[in-house]
């Protein structure tokens, strides 16, 4: 049975929301309370000098893949022309109505009221069902340090930067480093009389473009760091591979890259922590532009900052680089914790009526293409062709879930919304009914490679299952060149099938324990 469905937001998760659930036959309305689609990517939200950090072909949904184009790192215009042809494409716009702005969310018995507002008017709907769509970037966070409310500086966080222009010829503080904090801190390192960089600890820096691969075509997240062998292998064998590159790093004759592999080295395993994807800070540090303070910040006074580590600076401004707080102002429920949720979409206790769409953050690959996962999932549970398990089981998910990614990422548990995207991509993948099968060696070689060892890109889940496109997606997925050699790919394959018989020589042991 078709149902009606509010959305809130017309960002990449509310786009793709859109999309899948008209694809499955339901009644769908957007609310978007700016006066644009795109979220955090809309012309006036964001400063103009942005680059993704994650490549094309991993931003883009995987019912329109942009093969025609090189595989690249998107502009933020680029990107939000990317966004307008999907749009525009599959006829999404009628759904979405902007200057809209959701007030309140409210279940009244099966049903959902959502109460908006338009041209100072308010008015209310009835919907069977809620996707929460509004994205992380909604409220900024900033940290309470010692002295900050006696500071006479000015204080600006990262989601009200604008121009670098404003910081000409002062003493600049920058506090965090995430992929906007590497584009914000250099912009004003070129322009400020003295640009300071405050971290906690060394940070896991990775670059845009993999160095010292066979081909330079290749970008980080179409490395082998996103094929599915590898992230099926133990941790020895990432950790392997990276130990080598971080080598290289550090005897580079480049400053700047022996820079960033002292970082690497210091930060511990990358594969344990939350990674940034933006290597532009390292050549104002190298060039002595961007001052970096790692250990943390002791306290402000009115006119400097005092560090950890005893050293005290005069400054005129700081930009608070720290993310944001989860924040959802329209309703009346309180989370805390995304992990909370099961499969970081569903409060157990609601069942599938009110989701959370997006509040995912891969450690490598796209947030577009994971939105777009769960609302396929979404949709099936709306028909009824799936249900939720009990409550007691997704509270057992919930749990097993949490301590496996806290595990997983023990460096930077409190980044609570990090999964590997492989890992999370393959078990919504299997909730849908669209896994793809990996054939043997024997039986379709060629796909088997582009399966198991390439990219794990989303067209995957399009060979199979329900709004399958197989052969649009075999394709392309044929067409991507090998990331791998084929003595590494060998080197795998044995790799893998040594841990499947060890697996299967343990389990054949306890077996014959327990008779």
């Amino acid at each position: 049975m078709n149902k009606t469905i509010a959305v809130i937001g017309a960002g990449l998760s509310g786009i793709a929301a859109v999309k899948q659930l008209t694809d499955g036959g339901h009644q769908v309305t957007c609310f978007e309370k700016a006066e644009s689609f795109g979220g955090v990517f809309a012309d006036k939200k964001i400063y103009d000098d942005l680059h993704l950090t994650i490549s094309n072909y991993f931003m883009a949904y995987s019912d329109y893949v942009p093969n025609h184009q090189k595989l690249k790192f998107w502009s933020k215009k680029e990107y939000i022309n990317y966004l307008g042809e999907y749009i525009a494409r599959f006829d999404i716009a009628k759904h979405i109505h902007y200057d809209h702005e959701v007030c309140s969310v409210q279940k009244q018995g099966e049903k959902w009221l959502v109460t908006y507002k338009s041209d100072d008017e308010e008015q209310t709907k009835e919907f069977d069902m809620v996707a929460v769509c509004s994205g992380h970037f909604q409220k900024p966070k900033l940290p309470e340090l010692p002295g900050l409310d006696m500071y006479r500086g000015e204080i600006e966080h990262s989601n009200d930067y604008r121009d670098k222009h404003k910081y000409a010829g002062k003493r600049v503080l920058c506090v965090g480093l995430g992929e906007s904090s590497a584009d914000i801190t250099s912009e004003i390192s070129q322009v400020a009389r003295k640009c300071i960089l405050s971290l906690r600890r060394y940070p896991a820096v990775a670059p845009r473009y993999m160095a010292f691969q066979e081909d330079p075509y290749f970008t980080i997240d179409t490395s082998w760091l996103t094929s599915r062998i590898v992230n099926k292998l133990p941790h020895k064998y990432h950790g392997g591979i990276t130990k080598g590159i971080f080598n290289k790093y550090v005897n580079s004759r480049n400053d700047h890259v022996r820079i960033r592999g002292e970082w690497l080295k210091k930060s511990g395993p990358s594969h344990y922590q939350a990674v940034t994807k933006n290597e532009r800070l390292f050549r104002p540090i190298a060039d002595g532009k961007v001052m970096p303070n790692i250990g943390g910040i002791e306290r402000f006074e009115k006119d400097a900052v005092v560090f950890k580590d005893g050293s005290r600076e005069e400054i005129d401004a700081v930009v608070f680089c720290t993310g944001y707080q989860l924040s959802f102002p329209f309703l009346d429920v309180s989370i805390s914790n995304m992990r909370d949720l099961y499969k970081q979409m569903f409060i157990p206790e609601m069942g599938h009526s009110l989701s959370f769409i997006g509040f995912v953050r891969p450690q490598q690959g796209g947030i577009p293409v994971i939105a777009e996962m769960q609302c396929r999932y979404l949709s099936k549970l709306a028909k009824g062709e799936a249900k939720l398990p009990t409550l007691s089981e997704m509270h057992d998910v919930v749990k097993h879930d949490t301590k496996h990614w806290q595990k997983e990422y023990k460096i930077t548990p409190h980044v609570a919304s990090l999964v590997n995207y492989c890992h999370y991509m393959d078990s919504m993948a299997k909730l849908v009914g669209c896994m793809p099968q990996i054939p043997s060696l024997f039986k379709d070689p060629l796909l088997r490679v582009k399966l198991l060892h390439n990219p794990q890109f989303a067209a995957q889940y399009r060979l199979d299952g329900p709004n399958n496109m197989t052969h649009t997606a075999r394709e392309f997925l044929l067409s991507f060149p090998n990331i791998s050699s084929w003595p590494r790919i060998i080197h795998f394959e044995l790799a893998l099938g040594a841990q499947k018989l060890l697996s299967r020589l343990r389990l054949d042991g306890l077996r014959e324990i327990s008779k």
